[in-house]
């Protein structure tokens, strides 16, 4: 089975288990419940210093910045003070709030928001494309990537962490045999499969609460697949 093939059968088993996986209304209500207290609970951005160092060396000050899934911007506000200027692609109006209200306090113009997702959104471009743990709900990963890889002119980054209970594997069943792979690796192996050379490299992050997993960092420079 292709890792393509794999990526899109574990959303359509998971979709029977979890409804936020294909229901819209099912994912923005979890939001309503959740957005206003996730910073606080469940933030990644504050603990990725080296990872997002490993970022900052590939953006420069004049680059428009394209962020895939923004949620309350944590990473935005990090990348914030390294490029030109960013826009932002976030579905959930919940979450979106929460962005805003977080952006006030930042010197910096509110980001143009695309208020869809990702796999709808048409016509967009930037220099850099940047994703954090923000596919899980991405049914046709093969075409998603190929998109990021037409919009960005310079580099696409997708950050993803690796391990429960923080990002639970992809999981196909098929003759009563579970098989079970990490999103990171099989992200990775999408890309591998469309002839694009791409790093991935994992970096050790110790969360809020102490618990300490990797998170990776997959990124190459657009080209032709």
């Amino acid at each position: 089975m292709k890792p393509s093939e794999f990526w899109m059968l574990a959303w359509e088993q998971a979709f029977f288990t979890d409804r936020r996986t294909g229901d819209d209304t099912a994912e923005e209500r979890f939001w309503l419940d959740n957005a206003a207290s996730f910073d606080e609970r469940h933030p990644l951005a504050p603990y990725t210093e080296p990872l997002m160092n490993a970022v900052f060396e590939h953006l420069s000050p004049g680059d428009h910045l394209l962020e895939i899934g923004a949620g309350t911007g944590g990473f935005t506000r990090l990348m914030a003070p390294h490029v030109g200027s960013i826009s932002i692609v976030e579905p959930s109006a919940a979450m979106y709030a929460v962005f805003k209200n977080n952006w006030a306090r930042l010197p910096y113009p509110l980001p143009h928001v695309y208020a869809e997702k990702w796999e709808e959104l048409q016509g967009a471009s930037a220099d850099i494309v940047f994703a954090a743990n923000a596919m899980y709900r991405i049914r046709d990963m093969k075409d998603s990537l190929l998109r990021m890889n037409r919009t960005a002119s310079r580099r696409v980054f997708l950050v993803q962490s690796v391990g429960r209970p923080f990002a639970g594997p992809l999981a196909v069943t098929l003759e009563g045999r579970t098989e079970e792979r990490t999103r990171a690796s099989v992200l990775s192996d999408i890309l591998t499969e469309l002839g694009l050379e791409h790093r991935c490299e994992l970096f050790p992050v110790q969360r809020k609460n102490g618990m300490v997993h990797d998170v990776a960092l997959i990124h190459w420079q657009p080209g032709r697949s």
